[in-house]
C-alpha cells in the first residue's frame, strides 16, 4: 500500500472521504482501437531526457505519440498525441502518395519512403509540440494536442 493509500484508509477510518481530480479520460473514436498503423518508427529523444516517440501513419496521416517521464501518478508519465491540422496541407501529401500507384521501382521502395516522409514530418511536430505551453495546453495552430495518459 503506497502512502496515499494509507492516507486514504486513515481518513476512511475517520469519516473522511478524498477527493481525487481524475483527468478528463480520452475518447477514442469509434473503430479507433482497430487502426493499424501503416508504418510505425520508435524513437528516444537526444534533447530531452527520458522522452520517446512513436511516429506511425494511420489512415495515410502522420501521428506522434509523445511519452514523457513525470513524478506522479501510477504509471510516471504522460502520453500525448500530436496530429497535423489540416491547415497545414501536409495530410494530403500521405493521402496522395497512398493512392498513387507508381512503377515497379516505385512501388519496391514505398514503405522507405513513406518512412522518410514520417521522418521528416515528425521533426517538424516535435518542434511545433516543444514550442507549446504543455502546462496550459496550447500549441502552434499547424498541431492538434491530446493528453492520452
Amino acid at each position: 500500500m503506497n502512502i496515499h493509500e494509507q492516507l486514504e484508509s486513515l481518513l476512511a477510518n475517520l469519516g473522511v472521504t478524498m477527493e481525487q481530480q481524475q483527468p478528463e479520460p480520452y475518447e477514442e473514436p469509434e473503430g479507433a482501437e482497430n487502426e493499424v498503423p501503416e508504418v510505425s518508427i520508435f524513437q528516444a529523444s537526444r534533447e530531452h531526457y527520458g522522452v520517446f516517440y512513436r511516429l506511425d501513419i494511420i489512415e495515410h496521416e502522420p501521428q506522434l505519440r509523445i511519452t514523457i517521464p513525470v513524478e506522479y501518478g501510477a504509471l510516471k508519465m504522460e502520453v500525448y498525441l500530436v496530429r497535423l491540422s489540416e491547415r497545414t496541407g501536409i495530410n494530403t501529401w500521405f493521402r496522395s502518395l497512398a493512392s498513387y500507384r507508381g512503377s515497379a521501382p516505385f512501388e519496391r521502395n514505398r514503405e522507405a519512403s513513406l518512412q522518410h516522409l514520417l521522418y521528416a514530418v515528425a521533426e517538424i511536430m516535435k518542434q511545433l509540440f516543444w514550442a507549446g505551453d504543455l502546462d496550459q495546453m496550447r500549441f502552434p495552430p499547424e498541431i492538434e494536442v491530446m493528453r492520452l495518459v
